[in-house]
């Protein structure tokens, strides 16, 4: 290919927020963290197929969602077993059948991308590879998005990707994290509208100190709260939301 042809190529693909993962041990890592089960697999921006080899491999059904033209018929050609569905990952409808995701998100619609996934019902679980920083938020800190749905899931942190792993390179490293469902949730599933209003109200809300903000957003006064709301650890806001109902 010429460079002019690579130029545009490359081009093309950052117009797509596209970041092909060109590591092939970073690639089977991913699939590896997968249950060892024969549920049907979800690839999202499977792109060049990096992931979807390792998935065909492991004898998995697998669907592969890629918005580009080009990959989406390079998949067809390359992997006919595998049912290639060209669109936005973000307009895809996922199977109202068991199954589980995987998927090399573009940075740029990490965020949208998981609150798509988090509100879906059918899968099990979810390994992704995501910028680094907000992998390692999601799993390490407490923010609003975890907090909100911590009664329901869990975000474990598998490792860092280099940026060198990538075609274009990005600017950040990658990031490995695996959501799952709980096998127990910590509040029943009929809670989801209201706790989440109280977590947002409670991270947006006015006052000195979470004290205050509690009190001004729900009208409880509950002492024993740490300083501001991205100190209580993910796992304890459905027990904070149970005190203040």
């Amino acid at each position: 290919m010429s460079t002019r042809r690579r130029s545009a190529r490359d081009h093309a693909r950052r117009e797509l927020g596209q970041n092909f993962l060109v590591d092939e041990g970073a690639a089977r890592h991913l699939v590896d963290l997968l249950e060892p089960t024969q549920t049907p697999v979800v690839e999202l921006g499977a792109g060049s197929g990096a992931i979807t080899r390792h998935l065909v491999h492991s004898g998995r059904e697998v669907v592969a969602v890629e918005l580009d033209p080009h990959w989406a018929n390079h998949l067809r050609e390359a992997f006919p077993r595998v049912r290639v569905v060209r669109c936005d990952m973000l307009d895809y409808r996922f199977p109202s059948s068991e199954h589980a995701v995987i998927g090399n998100l573009p940075f740029g619609l990490t965020t949208s991308m998981t609150r798509r996934l988090l509100a879906e019902e059918s899968w099990s679980e979810a390994v992704l590879l995501v910028q680094w920083e907000v992998a390692r938020k999601r799993a390490k800190a407490t923010n609003q998005l975890n907090a909100q749905w911590a009664p329901w899931y869990e975000f474990h942190l598998h490792g860092k990707v280099p940026a060198r792993s990538f075609r274009p390179q990005p600017a950040a490293d990658g990031g490995v994290l695996k959501l799952t469902r709980r096998p127990r949730p910590l509040l029943p599933l009929k809670h989801q509208r209201s706790y989440q209003e109280f977590v947002e109200a409670v991270f947006t809300g006015r006052g000195r100190g979470m004290t205050e903000i509690v009190r001004n957003a729900t009208g409880h006064h509950i002492r024993d709260l740490p300083p501001l709301p991205k100190d209580l650890p993910t796992e304890a806001w459905p027990r904070l939301y149970t005190r203040t109902t």
